[in-house]
């Protein structure tokens, strides 16, 4: 179904839920919701049922909305790759296709940050949702998987096409492109960067979405080949998984 709308909902103190629906459509899913209240607001709002939860991951912060949003909305569908305590949940997997009254996602597997994370690719729209695997300028801390799980699974969506929009779980932009800074000093590709993220969040207030094919260009977590990643990898004689290893490891104490 064409004109798709999604509505970008604040949770907790820096996380993104998202709702989907179509203008002529009652129908919507809500994505990773942690907390109930101000989706249900939302929905009321503009006259949506709730008939979809999809959840890229067992963590807390993306799924903790579920058991209040079930009690409003009691016939709603939940899609997770994990069990939750005593709902009732369809499991989702790699290469699934889920077909919803508005949309289909292919479901695709994206461990590191968790082992059961997935994520979620609506082709036709260009809609991906990456939890907590991509993030703008940055990637998921590694909690359950190792680095080669992670690096593969960010390969997975270097392998994507350009034209998709990416939602991601977080707002971590700033901190992102702070730490950037430091390793790519006085970096040119940066400074440009950095004017796009702060025009968008001056018009926005939020970073998010952000269009994949740019982020390729300079997301060296992401992209061990984007130019500025290459240059340094080539100096410091770092394999892609060693400069991802090294980048990652960076970021955890930074």
């Amino acid at each position: 179904m064409e004109n798709l709308s999604v509505k970008i909902i604040s949770q907790l103190s820096d996380n993104y839920c998202y709702a989907i629906y179509e203008k002529e459509h009652s129908s919507s899913i809500v994505i990773d919701p942690a907390e109930a209240e101000n989706i249900i607001y939302y929905l009321k709002e503009k006259k949506l049922n709730l008939e979809y939860i999809f959840i890229t991951h067992h963590h807390s912060d993306h799924t903790s909305g579920v058991l209040d949003l079930v009690k409003e909305y009691p016939e709603v569908k939940i899609y997770s790759p994990s069990d939750l305590a005593t709902l009732s949940t369809n499991k989702i997997s790699h290469d699934d296709k889920i077909k919803t009254s508005i949309n289909e996602f292919e479901i695709i597997s994206a461990p590191g940050h968790t082992l059961d994370h997935i994520i979620l690719c609506d082709h036709k729209n260009n809609f991906l949702f990456v939890g907590d695997v991509l993030f703008r300028l940055g990637c998921g801390r590694i909690f359950e998987g190792t680095y080669e799980q992670m690096q593969t699974s960010l390969q997975k969506i270097l392998n994507l096409s350009d034209d998709l929009t990416v939602y991601c779980g977080h707002e971590y932009t700033k901190n992102n492109l702070k730490f950037l800074e430091q390793i790519f000093d006085k970096n040119m590709i940066l400074e440009q960067v950095k004017k796009e993220i702060f025009k968008d969040i001056s018009s926005n207030g939020k970073s998010i979405p952000f269009n994949l094919g740019e982020e390729k260009k300079y997301n060296p977590f992401l992209n061990q080949e984007c130019e500025m990643g290459s240059e340094f990898k080539q100096k410091n004689k770092y394999s892609n998984l060693d400069f991802f290893k090294f980048l990652r490891e960076k970021k955890d104490h930074f």
